[in-house]
């Protein structure tokens, strides 16, 4: 999420994150153990979160994502991206996978 605006502007809390697997079905993931605090944001900074999963090397893994779905906080339209190559398979299920509050990239 980047401040397009000419002033500065602050975010908190979690984004909403769901995540879609090859077969279309997508799998709401739950908040990690962390307390928002205020981002804020000057013209042109960003905010970021961070999503928390062991990755799975056997090449067995049970979650094959394709695309989250992200909605920012305390907005009610969602963006969705590609699952970033190079991401790597997510061990377990998605159950097994945390959002993290949302920060500033520096």
């Amino acid at each position: 999420m980047i401040n397009r605006g000419s002033t500065t502007c602050s975010a908190t809390g979690f984004a909403g994150v769901d995540i879609k697997d090859a077969d279309n079905t997508s799998n709401p993931i739950e908040r990690g153990h962390a307390q928002p605090r205020i981002t804020t944001l000057k013209p042109g900074d960003a905010a970021v979160f961070d999503l928390a999963y062991d990755i799975d090397n056997t090449g067995d893994s049970l979650a094959s994502p394709t695309n989250i779905l992200v909605t920012p906080p305390n907005e009610t339209h969602t963006v969705t991206l590609k699952w970033p190559a190079g991401a790597g398979d997510i061990k377990g299920a998605y159950t097994d996978v945390e959002v993290y509050p949302t920060h500033t990239t520096n």
